[in-house]
């Protein structure tokens, strides 16, 4: 009480000081209640026991609303439709457990994307029936998910590509779900990221990459020097770069794909060993993989850093275990 009211007396709380705390808003209100406190401090040294009680009533108000604004920030960090921003869980948690859990699937997203890609092999895999809507996530309305894919399952909506197959490893892949979800951040922040930048930068590849997003090839011949994409530091690989630069604290600076693809293959080894972690079986880090570099498979670069790393045995046996019905799938 004594450090509030000193505070009052010598005007120490200011707007500037106030107004850049989170709950600016609440603390303007403050400083309007101590500027309005200050008057009186000034005619009177607050030696009324009245006035002092007055301002402490006023000052455990704030600290009630305070208390309650905060409450609702930790339970208001979805969107505005109840799911998930990028990088954070769903609240309350989904608790997908068992392939039981996982009705009524609704996969949102681009057929050219990988992520997407990724999420619709290891449902397939797995046997999970599946929808796929075509979804452009910049067209979503204010306030919702703004990339892509999603996931509705049984009415609930899950975002972001990482936080999908996380949540997805315990139903899928229960005995894998540790060394799983491991690999998956290297994938999605290290693997994934390297190869749409050195592809997108890759000459070669550029008519490819027009084809896989649904342009005409010619736009390679005729307009090939000012796309963005298709030669170092192009905007679209820029971006990516200047995007992944923001969490090399958090997840280490970018390699590059041949040193992603040299650390998969170190994993599956040059023995009887002839997946991710078995012998005989794919698994969680085996589709992750295989389903990311799927989709970009068809630009030269990705499928010569393949072959350079000593995966086209590994990438042939993926594709005679992989489901022919994700390369069906119909956008609806």
């Amino acid at each position: 009480w004594k450090f509030i009211i000193n505070a009052a007396k010598t005007h120490t709380i200011n707007s500037r000081s106030w107004l850049n705390q989170p709950l600016f808003g609440m603390n303007l209100h403050m400083h309007a209640i101590l500027s309005n406190t200050r008057s009186l401090v000034i005619n009177s040294p607050l030696q009324s026991f009245s006035r002092e009680a007055k301002f402490k009533k006023l000052t455990l108000s704030y600290i009630s609303h305070i208390t309650t604004r905060k409450k609702m920030a930790s339970s208001s960090v979805m969107l505005e439709d109840g799911s998930n921003p990028e990088g954070t869980d769903p609240d309350p948690p989904v608790n997908w457990s068992s392939k039981d859990d996982l009705t009524d699937v609704v996969v949102y997203g681009h057929i050219s994307s990988p992520p997407m890609t990724k999420v619709r092999y290891h449902l397939a895999f797995a046997g999970v029936k599946y929808e796929c809507v075509e979804r452009n996530g910049r067209k979503q309305p204010k306030g919702f998910y703004k990339k892509i894919p999603s996931i509705k399952v049984n009415n609930r909506v899950v975002n972001d590509s990482y936080i999908i197959v996380k949540n997805l490893f315990p139903a899928l892949y229960p005995n894998e779900k540790d060394v799983a979800l491991e690999w998956e951040e290297k994938i999605t922040y290290g693997l994934q990221l390297a190869m749409e930048i050195e592809a997108m930068e890759d000459p070669a590849s550029q008519a490819d990459l027009l084809v896989l997003v649904g342009m005409p090839k010619i736009l390679s011949t005729v307009f090939g020097y000012f796309l963005p994409v298709g030669g170092p530091n192009r905007t679209i690989p820029k971006m990516i770069k200047n995007s992944r630069k923001k969490v090399d604290e958090k997840y280490g600076p970018l390699k590059t794909l041949h040193d992603y693809l040299r650390d998969t293959k170190n994993k599956i080894g040059d023995g009887a060993q002839s997946f991710f972690g078995s012998a005989t079986s794919a698994g969680a880090v085996d589709v992750s993989v295989f389903a990311t570099l799927k989709t970009y498979y068809s630009l030269p670069y990705v499928e010569n850093a393949v072959n350079e790393a000593n995966l086209s045995i590994w990438w042939n046996l993926m594709e005679n275990v992989m489901p022919e019905s994700v390369s069906q799938d119909k956008f609806n």
